[in-house]
């Protein structure tokens, strides 16, 4: 009688597994979803700190050719500075500026330059005669 059991126990859950194999809904293999493209510009704003001589860069990485705008503004106290926008240094410490404007004492400036993909960075830089550090903010928009 334990062979008999045995037997129909392999033979019903044989069965199991088979149905199980069965359903009347069809299946399709699990695809990843496609990543989709940036279509439109990123806009970041951030605010810095900057003194006498010094500059603060961040980087940014343009997904699609277009052009990137950087704006500088809320420049207190009221200084000269300047912003740019370029590629980053191969040696880590700023950029290598393409485009260059200057923020008359407490103005805002402007600059833009086309882009392919690729990384790119916008750096604010105070003059030496600064007499102190410098808050700002920068609007950056790129593809």
């Amino acid at each position: 009688m334990t062979r008999r059991l045995r037997s129909a126990t392999g033979v019903m859950l044989a069965a199991a597994l088979l149905a199980a194999g069965c359903n009347d809904t069809p299946t399709s293999a699990t695809v990843n979803a496609p990543v989709t493209p940036v279509t439109t510009p990123v806009t970041v704003t951030f605010p810095g700190v900057v003194g006498p001589g010094g500059t603060v860069s961040r980087t940014f990485f343009a997904q699609m050719p277009g052009t990137a705008v950087a704006a500088l503004s809320a420049i207190s106290p009221a200084t000269a500075l300047t912003i740019g926008l370029g590629v980053p240094r191969a040696d880590g410490t700023g950029c290598l500026l393409a485009v260059s404007a200057p923020a008359a004492d407490g103005g805002s400036a402007q600059v833009s330059t086309g882009v392919a993909v690729g990384t790119y960075c916008v750096q604010v830089f105070a003059l030496a005669q600064s007499a102190s550090a410098v808050n700002f903010t920068v609007a950056l928009t790129y593809p």
